[in-house]
C-alpha cells in the first residue's frame, strides 16, 4: 500500500474514527483503525463490535493495500506534525509516515484479525436534512438517563410516521420531545426504534457541513450514511415508554418570559444552591421571583417581569435539569406552563412548538 494526503484532513479523520475504537484488552485489534487504500480514496474504519465508522479520504494512491494501526499512537503523532502532505507505505504489516521533514514507522497487526463491519439488511430507508437530525438529537441528548439500570431509556426514542419524525427521551425526571415535519411522501410506513446515546453523540460529531444524511434501519441494526461517513449501530432492545400522555395540554398557569434573562438567573441562584441543587420560581403577578438559599454559603433573589395568566404558582426545580432545557430552546422568549408544584412544568419556545421539555418539580420539605 502507497499513497499521500493531506496532513489535515487525514488528521480530522483519525480524530473522529478514534472515538470508534474499543478498549476491550482480550482484542488488540480493537484499538486499531484499518487503513484500506483503493481508487484514489484511503478508507479509514474503526469499530467497538457495538457501533463503527468509516471514513473515505480522498488521497493520490499509486499502490492499493490495506494495514492496521494503533489508533492513538496514529492519532498523537499525525498531530504533532506540520501542515505539510504525508507520504504513506506499508511493508511487512508496518505503516511508514513521511514527510518533507520526518518520518516514522508505526507497527501494526494482520489485517484478517480487524473484525468485519456488519451490513445493514434494511427494512427502510429515510433521508432528511443533516442540520435537522443533528439540532433534533443536540435538544433531546441531555435527557438521556445514565444509569443502565432502565436500558430503554439510555438512548434516544426515534418514532417515524408518515409526517414527521418524532425525537424523545427522558431520564424520568424530565422528558425532551423533538419533532420534524416530514416532506410529503418521505415515509410509506411507521417506524420506531432506540439509538443508543453514545451513538447519537458520535453523529452530531459527524454532522458537519452535510446537506442530508441516509438513515437505513435493520434488524436491531442502523446506518447513518453520509458523502464521506458511515456509522453503523446497534439498536437498543426494549420498549420506550408511552409518554405522550404525560406531555401537559392544559395549565392552570402560564407565562412568557425572556429565556436569556431567565438563563443568567438561574445560573446565578445556582450558585447558593442547597445540596439538592434546587432554586425556586415563585409567580406572582406580573413578576417570578427567582430564588436559592444555602446555610452554609448564603442565599440569592432576582426578579423578572413576566406575561401571565392564571392563579399564582411556585415550584422548584433542579436547576442543571432546568437549564438543559432552557439551553435547548433557540427563541428569545419561552412559555413556561404550570398546574402544581407536583406536576410536570412544561417549558417551550413561545412561538416553535416543535421542541418541547417537559420538567418535573423537585419536592422541597
Amino acid at each position: 500500500m502507497k499513497y499521500n494526503c493531506s496532513k489535515i484532513d487525514f488528521e480530522k479523520a483519525l480524530s473522529l474514527s478514534e472515538r470508534f475504537i474499543g478498549k476491550n484488552t482480550t482484542l488488540p485489534i480493537l484499538s486499531h483503525l484499518l487503513l484500506k487504500a483503493e481508487k484514489d480514496i484511503l478508507k479509514i474504519s474503526a469499530t467497538n463490535l457495538e457501533y463503527a465508522i468509516e471514513i473515505k479520504l480522498p488521497s493520490k494512491v499509486t499502490h492499493e493495500g490495506s494495514v492496521a494501526i494503533p489508533a492513538r499512537i496514529a492519532a498523537s503523532f499525525v498531530q504533532s506534525l506540520p501542515n505539510e502532505e504525508i507520504f504513506f507505505e506499508s511493508k511487512g504489516g508496518h505503516l511508514y509516515l513521511k514527510t518533507p521533514s520526518r518520518e516514522a514507522c508505526v507497527q501494526g497487526l494482520p489485517v484478517d484479525d480487524f473484525p468485519l463491519i456488519p451490513s445493514i439488511h434494511q427494512i427502510v430507508t429515510i433521508t432528511i436534512p443533516a442540520n435537522e437530525l443533528k439540532q433534533g438529537l443536540e435538544k433531546v441528548l441531555p435527557a438521556v438517563a445514565l444509569s443502565e439500570f432502565k436500558p430503554e431509556l439510555t438512548g434516544i426514542f426515534f418514532n417515524a410516521s408518515p409526517t414527521a419524525l418524532y425525537l424523545a427521551a427522558t431520564d424520568t425526571f424530565r422528558l425532551a420531545e423533538s419533532v420534524y415535519v416530514l416532506p410529503s411522501q418521505k415515509i410509506k410506513e411507521s417506524f420506531s426504534f432506540l439509538l443508543p446515546a453514545r451513538t447519537a453523540q458520535e453523529v452530531i460529531r459527524a454532522l458537519t457541513n452535510e446537506s442530508e444524511v441516509e438513515i437505513h434501519i435493520g434488524d436491531n441494526q442502523i446506518l447513518f450514511k453520509l458523502p464521506s461517513v458511515q456509522i453503523t449501530s446497534r439498536l437498543i432492545e426494549g420498549a420506550f415508554p408511552e409518554y405522550t400522555q404525560i406531555i401537559p395540554k392544559n395549565f392552570e398557569f402560564s407565562c412568557i418570559v425572556s429565556r436569556d434573562e431567565v438563563i443568567r438567573a438561574v445560573r446565578a441562584a445556582s450558585v447558593f444552591a442547597s445540596k439538592l441543587q434546587d432554586v425556586v420560581l415563585s409567580f406572582q403577578g406580573k413578576n417570578v421571583h427567582i430564588t436559592s438559599s444555602n446555610q452554609d454559603i448564603g442565599n440569592y433573589k432576582i426578579t423578572l417581569p413576566i406575561a401571565a395568566s392564571g392563579k399564582p404558582k411556585e415550584v422548584s426545580f433542579n436547576h442543571r435539569y432546568f437549564l438543559d432545557g432552557l439551553q435547548a430552546l433557540g427563541g428569545n422568549e419561552l412559555f413556561i406552563g404550570i398546574n402544581n408544584e407536583h406536576s410536570p412544568v412544561l417549558i417551550r419556545d413561545k412561538e416553535d412548538t416543535s421542541f418541547v421539555y417537559v420538567l418535573m418539580p423537585i419536592r422541597v420539605t
